[in-house]
């Protein structure tokens, strides 16, 4: 499977696993088409991924390279004895006493010239053995970690399978000077000096296996992650035995896992999906996701269009898993606005079985159970049609284990399925109770999070306009100058995200023109140019608005419900209230923030009805 990143995987040996289980951990990711958004797979079976190789496919993941990393026979022996000590477990293995090969085993255990001589071994068999010999080749692999290190790595590039999937070119050994696997400070040095010479390319998607070898080199693992020695997209995963072992198998069951990047520093990090904000209103919602997140109740963000609702979602994934928090599947989106029909919807939201309608030619999973252990985010979550809110209300009751039961269409059974639940949309709460069936409201509004508008978070905008030049791949030279910051900080941003992203996209564009272009433009610089485009194309026109009253209504009432739109008007236009305030204040006027708080709640109407009544 080709990517934009050159894909690297990264071992230790460990004498106990050998590397056979490497293979097999290859083999495991070549049965996947792409890399999960999260890498977690349970009891993975060791003796049906030894066949993969055998019949190479294509469009599956295959790692550029992989590097092996090893330390001399001695000191692997030192951290374990196992190798010598267990060289007769082949005897009793199921498969070699079901084929009768144990004679064979016994003369090679017993025999000093081959039990650390693969090349020998497989002369010996040959020879001796022709008409088992196939047999004896398809099973060695089970034996394989008892032979010295440099004579399994031969093994693997000339007899093994590997070779039909993998190029020896591919195969990277790398022999690190250590002498003593339990030494952090040796392990660490030799580690990152590695690191630092084959991490200096960006382009490097790395794998890797922090679980296997000593603990300590577990450790390092996590301190060169925390020290950023690692390159930003590489992943830490880890194997271990499953916990059942039902069959009594010798090799048993594995599970992969993915660790997280910053397991030390999780300990005291705050949960942020707004970093480093000066928001008050941001770092609220930072408290409530932090809060609402640990009782798995369902979660409706509710924010206008282009405020970065589906980007949350992303976050909410990213920092749970960097806080080591449960979540182990895949972020799964949706937008609502989508679904052609009911029927589509339900075939999407639910998946179905081969036949249960006109063109379902096979099983297909749905997003519920695609997101399964993940995160399931529905945005625009008002577009859904009342049938549709009326199953999906059903389906997403839990039982006493937090899990939900999905019906695919066509199928008559359940399938259960455990995940957080994100809804968003950009109506208010009063539309949402007009739009939605009031039990399904209720049930998607249990924690709700009001994410602010720019417009609200003013503080952040240098922020936000550094965030997004650099989410545009730009570069990191973000443009600061004073006039642009000024001019940014004045600007309401209706469309919020969006229209930062058009302005970066107008002030980069300029810088790509060539002289000739520029001269035929007026403006002279790409603030300039930017601020033109945007404001000739974007921003909100202030002559055009518009205040609109009920006539039905009493004088009080419409001075009320004009002064209730003019302090609207007036924060959405500066900027929040504090510049509102500022600019009443520049010409004359004595306004306070109490002030148009007072007109947003129509005080001044509450305090005329209550001067009439006491009158009365």
């Amino acid at each position: 499977m080709k990517t934009d990143r050159k894909m690297v995987y990264i071992s230790w040996h460990y004498t106990t696993m050998g590397i056979s289980f490497l293979k097999n951990v290859l083999s495991y990711f070549y049965t996947l088409q792409k890399l999960p958004d999260t890498i977690y797979a349970l009891e993975i079976e060791q003796e049906e991924l030894n066949k993969v190789f055998n019949t190479p496919t294509e469009n599956r993941v295959i790692f550029d390279e992989i590097f092996y990393f090893v330390v001399s026979q001695s000191v692997l022996d030192d951290l374990s004895r196992s190798r010598v000590r267990n060289r007769k477990n082949i005897l009793e293995d199921e498969l070699v006493k079901a084929h009768g090969l144990e004679d064979i085993f016994s003369e090679i255990i017993n025999n000093q010239a081959l039990n650390n001589n693969i090349d020998g071994v497989f002369n010996y068999v040959q020879k001796k053995y022709p008409e088992r010999f196939e047999l004896f080749k398809e099973l060695l692999w089970r034996d394989i970690h008892y032979f010295p290190v440099q004579e399994q790595i031969k093994w693997l590039l000339k007899y093994s399978n590997f070779t039909k999937v993998y190029t020896p070119q591919k195969f990277h050994v790398v022999e690190l000077n250590i002498n003593d696997l339990r030494d952090e400070k040796q392990i660490a040095k030799e580690v990152s000096n590695w690191c630092k010479k084959h991490f200096t390319k960006e382009e490097r998607q790395a794998i890797i296996n922090i679980s296997l070898n000593s603990t300590e080199t577990q450790v390092v693992w996590h301190i060169l992650a925390e020290s950023n020695i690692l390159p930003e997209n590489a992943r830490l995963v880890k194997t271990y035995d499953s916990n059942h072992n039902i069959n009594k198998k010798r090799f048993k069951l594995f599970n992969i896992k993915e660790s997280p990047r910053n397991l030390i520093s999780s300990i005291t990090q705050e949960f942020k999906i707004y970093p480093k904000t000066q928001s008050p209103s941001r770092r609220l919602v930072n408290k409530k996701l932090e809060v609402f997140l640990q009782s798995h109740f369902s979660i409706l963000l509710i924010g206008e269009r282009g405020i970065g609702k589906s980007q949350i979602a992303s976050n909410v994934k990213k920092e749970l898993k960097n806080l080591n928090k449960a979540i182990e599947g895949n972020l799964v989106e949706a937008n609502c606005a989508s679904f052609d029909d009911d029927s589509k919807a339900e075939a999407e939201l639910f998946g179905y079985k081969k036949g249960a309608f006109t063109g379902a030619n096979q099983d297909k999973k749905g997003l519920f159970e695609e997101a399964d252990r993940g995160i399931l985010f529905l945005d625009e979550v008002h577009h859904l049609s009342k049938l549709v809110q009326a199953k999906l209300m059903k389906a997403i009751q839990t039982d006493q284990n937090n899990k939900m039961a999905i019906r695919p269409l066509g199928s008559n059974k359940e399938v259960k399925v455990e995940c957080r639940l994100i809804f968003a949309t950009n109506k208010k709460v009063e539309e949402l109770k007009q739009i939605l069936l009031p039990d399904f409201y209720d049930r998607i509004v249990q924690h709700v999070v009001e994410i602010p508008s720019l417009r609200e978070t003013i503080e952040d905008r240098e922020q936000d306009w550094e965030n997004i030049w650099k989410q545009l791949k730009f570069g990191n030279d973000v443009p600061k100058e004073e006039a642009l910051m000024h001019w940014l900080k004045t600007l309401a941003l209706y469309g919020n995200y969006r229209d930062l992203q058009k302005i970066a996209m107008y002030y980069r564009i300029y810088q790509e023109f060539d002289q000739e272009t520029r001269n035929m433009i007026p403006q002279k610089t790409p603030f300039e140019y930017a601020k033109s485009e945007f404001e000739k194309y974007h921003s909100f026109n202030q002559n055009n608005t518009r205040f609109n009253f009920d006539i039905q209504k009493t004088t009080e009432q419409m001075i009320a419900e004009y002064k209730y739109q003019l302090q609207e008007w007036a924060v959405k236009r500066f900027g929040g209230r504090k510049k509102a305030v500022e600019h009443f204040n520049k010409l004359g006027d004595t306004i306070t923030e109490k002030t148009l708080n007072n007109w947003k709640n129509k005080d001044s109407l509450r305090e005329k009805k209550s001067e009439q009544e006491n009158k009365n």
